[in-house]
């Protein structure tokens, strides 16, 4: 670790998920870094024993309404849609504010809405601000729930994305805490947002744990969306490379190892998905194709609601049009022209996922 590394980003861990963290990742770190962590999640520890006194018996009484979940592979289309979909006030999604400070948040949000400032992710490609729609992920993750986005931090968890994604594969007292954690955060953001909303919640991790979910959540439905595969491949190198550049705590493997990675993930998510998916009644579960919600996102969405049988809000297409407008990034199919060393491995590996989906290949 470089002598930098103690001061970089880190998200905000309390002290049971710092352990946790650190007892599955054993690598040697600074003891400035150490210290640093240990401070800091004794504080979030303390606020969030704070805010469970507080809020426990409200929580306790609040019944959720079954979530929409939205499902997919990394960099296929999962943010654009939920940002989209959240357009429709009936839907109500984790904020990022929320979900990267869930010890305290409900105790300090109404101080944190007057923020208003934003930063690219770092993908580059959407700006986001304390209120933008986020992943519930990074709330269990912070709150020491097992989850895959610990080997943002420690890259060599990275061959165990699987194995951290559902719960279905950890140990018993593992996967209770899991459903507790799940069950607390979203309950926690029914609360602060209103429990007459539906959830919309989307993280490329449920696509390993749909079956989990639906026992959670009775009545949860599931929309997936896909993309042609090597825009998806390329794109999610893109991701764990600039991801280990901000926050990775280990060194990251070769570029090889990575690809190798990412070409079985890939796979083993597409196959528990699929599989789960076609489990659950036809009318709970839709798909949407990337290209299609860019190409016309009014109209895919309006075939969406119609499928799943939801009421269209009145206003949806001006405030489509608006978004469109203020964030013309995600609104182009970013289909590499060029033939990376790596295209025909995809092409060769991933061939079920270009069959299943119907893309051609170069």
């Amino acid at each position: 670790m470089s002598a930098e590394s103690w001061s970089r980003p880190l998200l905000n861990f309390d002290l049971r998920a710092w352990r946790g963290l650190r007892r599955r990742n054993p690598s040697s770190l600074g003891w400035q870094l150490e210290l640093r962590c240990y401070v800091a999640g004794g504080m979030l520890s303390a606020l969030g024993a704070i805010q469970q006194a507080l809020y426990r018996g409200a929580l306790q009484k609040l019944e959720l309404r079954p979530p929409l979940f939205l499902v997919g592979h990394w960099r296929s289309g999962t943010t654009l849609l939920h940002e989209l979909l959240a357009l429709d006030s009936n839907f109500l999604t984790p904020s990022t504010y929320a979900c990267f400070n869930p010890q305290h948040f409900l105790l300090t949000r109404h101080a944190a809405a007057s923020s208003a400032r934003g930063m690219l992710r770092p993908t580059g490609d959407i700006e986001v601000r304390p209120d933008s729609p986020q992943e519930e992920e990074f709330a269990l993750l912070c709150l020491g729930a097992l989850s895959p986005y610990e080997a943002f931090l420690f890259p060599a968890a990275l061959s165990q994305v699987a194995e951290l994604s559902d719960p279905g594969r950890f140990k018993p007292a593992q996967a209770r805490r899991w459903d507790q954690t799940m069950t607390w955060i979203l309950k926690a953001i029914a609360y602060a947002g209103g429990a007459h909303r539906q959830l919309l919640l989307k993280s490329p991790p449920h696509s390993f744990r749909i079956a989990r979910l639906r026992r959670l959540f009775e009545g949860a439905r599931f929309v997936r969306i896909v993309r042609e595969p090597g825009a998806v491949f390329a794109s999610t190198l893109r991701l764990w490379e600039s991801m280990w550049q901000r926050y990775a705590l280990s060194p990251p493997p070769a570029r090889e190892v990575l690809i190798d990675e990412l070409l079985k993930i890939g796979l083993d998510l597409d196959r528990t998905m699929g599989e789960e998916l076609d489990r659950l009644p036809a009318h709970d579960v839709a798909t949407v194709r990337y290209e299609a919600l860019v190409t016309d996102p009014y109209r895919t969405i309006g075939a969406l609601y119609a499928q799943l049988r939801l009421k269209e809000p009145a206003g949806l297409r001006p405030r489509i049009e608006a978004y469109l407008l203020r964030h013309p990034t995600p609104a182009r199919l970013a289909q590499s022209s060029d033939h990376p060393p790596w295209r025909a491995r995809v092409e060769s590996e991933w061939a079920a996922l270009y069959e299943r989906y119907q893309y051609g290949r170069a």
